[in-house]
């Protein structure tokens, strides 16, 4: 009698994948996505049970999901700014769609729900279907006389590295006596020495002008995920000497947002500001005033002056904003009362 073969529970949680739809890689469309926020698409798609399960479904029986920023950032274990970098880019290519989230009414006050996400579905052309049948078409033999291309290419290129391997075994006593006499011209040089170290310390500064130069650039790269804004990043840029420094500046400015959630104790997400109506160009002008005063008057430490300026504003701006819309009003609004017993 031959044994069972049970299925067992690891193996099925094994054989779980996502799908990450072909089109990304067929229409030109998609092509400036990062991989990131393909990677996003592809987990929320695989939630849509759990949407259904939990009736995220409107009346137009259109799916949508309910995560606040922290869970979508458990979710695709990132930062607060790659989140809404992500969701930025979906947007731009017509696979997300945010509405503001409904009032809900918890223990006598009015809280906003978070946001609510659709995914679109991906645009998928005639040339999309052809590019995709013609890859899942690849015959065995073909990739048969790509895989023997590639080993005789291999062993030729194996005969090469030995020809040239051989060669050089002959020059190499030459090459050492060469290297001898570069050594002690070296030893003995000290001028040459002098100009070398002029020429690495120049080499240096114009590789650190680069960077700057390029510091809104890498600040806005997907790996980096921070929530400031281009024209204030640009601000930071001319105000910093060195790339350390515009960095630094940016992590201050992160700080004094946490430790405004911190003293109002509650979450600021600085892409929903618009919906609460803030004006969020406030930023780049709140950290224009602290370069004013630098240039005005005797500054201790800019660092601090950054991180003091930038937290009043986050909590008398930004964050009384997010509490007035998450309150609701103690009593209504005061309606005028006509006293008619004084009418003619």
């Amino acid at each position: 009698m031959t044994d069972f073969n049970y299925y067992k529970s690891k193996e099925i949680y094994r054989e779980k994948y996502y799908q990450m739809p072909k089109v990304f890689f067929t229409n030109q469309k998609y092509f400036e996505l990062s991989n990131d926020a393909k990677i996003a698409y592809m987990l929320l798609k695989d939630r849509f049970d759990y949407s259904v399960k939990n009736n995220w479904v409107d009346q137009d029986d259109n799916i949508y999901f309910i995560f606040t920023v922290q869970e979508l950032m458990t979710l695709l274990q990132c930062r607060e700014g790659k989140v809404s970098k992500i969701k930025k880019e979906l947007e731009q290519v017509g696979l997300l769609k945010q509405k503001r989230g409904r009032l809900n009414n918890s223990n006598g006050t009015l809280q906003n729900c978070p946001n609510m996400l659709y995914l679109g579905k991906p645009a998928v052309t005639t040339e999309d279907v052809f590019k995709i049948s013609q890859e899942e078409n690849l015959t065995v033999t073909e990739i048969a006389k790509i895989a023997n291309s590639a080993k005789t290419q291999y062993n030729s290129d194996t005969t090469e590295i030995a020809k040239i391997a051989n060669s050089v075994n002959p020059t190499n006593t030459k090459g050492s006596t060469e290297i001898a006499k570069i050594a002690d011209n070296l030893l003995y040089s000290s001028s040459s020495i002098d100009t070398n170290r002029h020429l690495l310390d120049t080499r240096e500064a114009e590789q650190e002008a680069v960077l700057l130069e390029n510091f809104v650039t890498l600040m806005q790269d997907d790996s980096i995920a921070t929530f400031v804004p281009e024209n204030t990043l640009s601000l930071i840029k001319t105000f910093s000497s060195t790339l350390k420094d515009a960095k630094k500046t940016v992590k201050i400015i992160h700080n004094a947002k946490y430790k405004a959630e911190q003293v109002l104790r509650t979450k600021i997400v600085f892409e929903e500001l618009p919906l609460y109506g803030v004006n969020t160009n406030e930023l780049y002008n709140t950290l224009l005033k602290a370069y004013q005063k630098q240039k005005t008057e005797t500054v201790t430490s800019m660092d601090n002056l950054i991180f003091t300026y930038v937290k009043n504003w986050f909590i008398e701006k930004a964050g009384q904003a997010v509490l007035q819309a998450n309150q609701q009003p103690k009593s209504g609004p005061k309606i005028p009362m006509h006293d008619w017993s004084e009418s003619v």
